[in-house]
C-alpha cells in the first residue's frame, strides 16, 4: 500500500490520541476555572481532529480503495467492528465536553459564593 494514502490518517490518529490523553490527564488536576476552560478548548480541537480523521478515513475507504482494487499488488484491508471506533471516540469526546461545561458552571457558582 502506498504510504501517501496512510500518512494523513496516521497523523490525525496520533494527534487525536495525544489530545485525548492530555484531556484525560488534565481532568484529574483541574481545579481553577482557567484550567477547565483550557481543557474545554482542547476538547473542541479534539472533536475537530476526530471529525477530520473520520472524513479522511472514510474518504480513503470509499474513494481510494475502489480505485486500487484493479491493481493486483494491492491488498484490500479488512474492516470489521473497528470501523466504529472513531465514531465512539467522537461521541465520548462530546460527552466529555458536556461534562466540562457542567464543571465550569459549578466552579463559577462556587466563585460567586466566595
Amino acid at each position: 500500500m502506498d504510504i501517501w494514502y496512510a500518512l494523513p490518517t496516521l497523523v490525525l490518529t496520533l494527534t487525536a490520541v495525544l489530545l485525548g490523553g492530555y484531556l484525560a490527564m488534565g481532568l484529574f488536576r483541574a481545579v481553577k476555572l482557567a484550567q477547565f476552560q483550557k481543557l474545554l478548548k482542547i476538547a473542541h480541537i479534539n472533536i475537530a481532529v476526530i471529525a477530520a480523521w473520520i472524513a479522511v478515513f472514510y474518504g480513503f475507504v470509499y474513494y481510494v480503495i475502489p480505485l486500487k482494487l484493479n491493481d493486483p499488488s494491492f491488498e484490500a484491508p479488512l474492516f470489521r467492528w473497528t470501523v466504529f471506533l472513531p465514531l465512539a471516540a467522537l461521541l465520548l469526546t462530546i460527552a466529555a465536553t458536556s461534562g466540562l461545561k457542567k464543571d465550569i458552571k459549578k466552579v463559577r457558582s462556587t466563585d460567586r459564593i466566595r
